[in-house]
């Protein structure tokens, strides 16, 4: 009998490695397609708040819940920020990511944060499992917000 339980398992945790891309797939599917929050400068999705998963050298960092920006911050939309703060083009700095971030009504997410939302999203399918997307190709920035404050965009 123990013998038999022991092939179970083993089955079921080989079926489920082998098929742990299509997993996270159908999970980031199906949390992108969850209602967003809509706020002018684009969609923001939530990301629950606890732990997330470190080295085991690392101690995990417990994070309330936050909206992230569903999409990274767009060109036209950068753009319009210039044109209306007055303030020179040229590469993004951490500085100017702060300061479009305080304009379009939220702030810049910290590090923990951007590792959270990142989480399962890869370089084939750049989706975490919270529905955010482009954090594994990295590029361009985008903003976060406490879950409190999201009742000023509803």
């Amino acid at each position: 009998m123990l013998a038999v339980v022991a092939g179970v398992t083993l089955l079921f945790a080989g079926l489920v490695l082998a098929n742990l891309d299509k997993i996270r797939t159908a999970v980031a599917i199906r949390r992108a397609e969850r209602p967003v929050l809509k706020t002018p400068a684009g969609d923001m999705v939530v990301v629950p708040e606890g732990e997330f998963q470190v080295p085991s050298f690392e101690k995990p960092p417990k994070l309330p819940a936050f909206y992230i920006d569903k999409e990274p911050v767009s060109p036209e939309f950068y753009a319009r920020f210039l044109a209306e703060t007055g303030r020179p083009g040229g590469p993004v700095t951490p500085e100017a990511e702060r300061a479009f971030c305080e304009w379009a009504g939220k702030r810049a997410p910290s590090p923990d944060e951007l590792e959270k939302a990142g989480r399962g999203a890869t370089t084939e399918n750049d989706v975490s499992i919270y529905g955010v997307r482009g954090m594994a190709q990295g590029g361009t920035f985008r903003c976060a917000l406490d879950a409190a404050q999201a009742s000023k965009f509803r």
